[in-house]
């Protein structure tokens, strides 16, 4: 620790104390100029007390230290060698916007720094703070170089990506304040949703643009509902990620992200894969160009607004997109520029279905929307009944008395006939089709 500043009498019939605050001080008292202000270096600095006539008491450094966080509390004026320089720089970037460290800084650190920003600027010694907890390993153990209970850093840049440990480590709730044992599971289960479903939604336009032969355009007056639809969309995922990271949320942040990654590519591209594929004529050149121009436009606002969080892929997503400019030197994306947000989109197996006309619960799993105006609910097991109709009396006898005609009301069916897929005979050949259908653009 810093030895002190304090010289004090060693005769206590003369007692004086000297407190010095700088170098130019000590030197006028002392006559020497040191190099070296810590012990036992600064300890060989002494002078006769000047309040002793008799000249035989001498001034001498106290012997205690200052504890180690008094210097790391000093830290946000002291790096400026305040007040001595850039006096008017500390004065306008104090107190700091944001701090991060670990959780054990709030006895040590955080409380020093607030401590002496109270004690000498009467002001708080920053603004916010990102205080993380402790990684771990899987097992809960301490992570030790001499076990080797880790993957080593390199390792997994090489076979996941830094991205990939970098969005791990930023989406999970250790930057809250909790520990995070870290697993190569976790990180692989971000190659999976995050980073491969953003590069084949980039990887499916950039096909398709290109079979088109379409240059496509940043623009945001597409009058599709799709494209209405996921415009709004990017406007609400850049106003929601802006707020969070407005109050250093970053594992909020990167939840919004993921939520609107999965809008992108199961609500979007998965329904307007037929825009894409259509033969280009005249008829649908106007939707064609609208629909490459809406997924352009939405995925350079991503790259945008996921480069501090995703900073390679994004970069590369975001200058194969422009034409090699670098996404950390665009602007952040400006939501004023996207339409408000409007409804999803309905689909007959959404959340809605599952209400009646009353708006009340009347199923368990989904069903066709088209049933609830039917009258139609779904029971146990999959049965239908007819809004009103009592049911069947309880018990064996009871339901071999009812007829078929009571247990299934007669009409049309209000399930649509499943499609059949291509290859979709045999089991392999389903888990094939799954592949390809998940897999956009490959």
């Amino acid at each position: 620790g810093s030895p002190i500043p304090v010289w004090r009498s060693d005769d206590p019939e003369y007692p004086r104390i000297d407190v010095y605050g700088g170098l130019d001080e000590i030197e006028a008292d002392f006559g020497v100029r040191p190099d070296d202000l810590h012990r036992p270096f600064i300890d060989d600095l002494t002078r006769p007390n000047p309040d002793d006539p008799t000249g035989k008491s001498t001034m001498r450094r106290v012997p205690e230290v200052l504890d180690c966080w008094f210097e790391s509390g000093s830290m946000p004026f002291a790096q400026f060698h305040y007040p001595f320089e850039n006096e008017q720089w500390f004065e306008d970037h104090f107190p700091a916007d944001f701090i991060v460290e670990y959780i054990n800084q709030t006895r040590g650190w955080f409380y020093t720094m607030h401590v002496l920003a109270t004690a000498l600027f009467d002001r708080p010694a920053f603004q916010n703070v990102i205080c993380h907890g402790i990684l771990l390993a899987e097992d809960g153990a301490k992570l030790s170089k001499k076990m080797r209970n880790y993957t080593e850093p390199a390792e997994i840049f090489n076979r996941q990506g830094s991205d990939a440990l970098r969005w791990y480590l930023m989406s999970a709730n250790i930057l809250r304040g909790g520990d995070l044992r870290i697993s190569d599971h976790g990180i692989d289960e971000v190659v999976r949703q995050v980073l491969l479903p953003i590069w084949n939604a980039y990887s499916f336009f950039t096909l398709y643009a290109n079979v088109d032969g379409h240059r496509a355009e940043f623009r945001t007056d597409a009058g599709g509902l799709l494209d209405r639809y996921l415009l709004a969309k990017t406007r609400a995922m850049v106003e929601a990620v802006t707020e969070r990271m407005d109050d250093y949320d970053l594992p909020g942040a990167t939840a919004e992200l993921q939520g609107f990654i999965d809008a992108l590519n199961n609500w979007y591209i998965r329904r307007s894969r037929d825009r894409f594929w259509a033969k280009a004529s005249a008829a649908n050149e106007a939707d064609k160009r609208d629909a490459h121009d809406t997924l352009y436009t939405v995925l350079v606002t991503f790259a945008r607004t996921a480069a501090p969080f995703l900073p390679m892929v994004m970069e590369e997503v975001h200058g194969g997109l422009t034409g090699g400019d670098s996404v950390h030197l665009s602007d952040w994306p400006d939501p004023a520029e996207l339409p408000t947000r409007r409804p999803r989109p309905r689909c007959p197996y959404g959340p809605a279905a599952r209400r009646g006309l009353d708006g009340a619960a009347t199923a368990r799993g989904p069903r066709p929307a088209g049933a609830a105006a039917a009258g139609v609910t779904h029971g146990r097991r999959g049965r239908r009944r007819v809004a009103g109709r009592p049911r069947p009396p309880a018990g064996r006898r009871g339901q071999r008395e009812v007829g078929r005609d009571d247990r299934r009301p007669r009409g049309p069916r209000h399930l649509p006939a499943p499609a059949r897929r291509p290859g979709a005979g045999t089991a392999p050949r389903r888990r094939r089709a799954g592949r390809v259908r998940r897999g956009q653009g490959r």
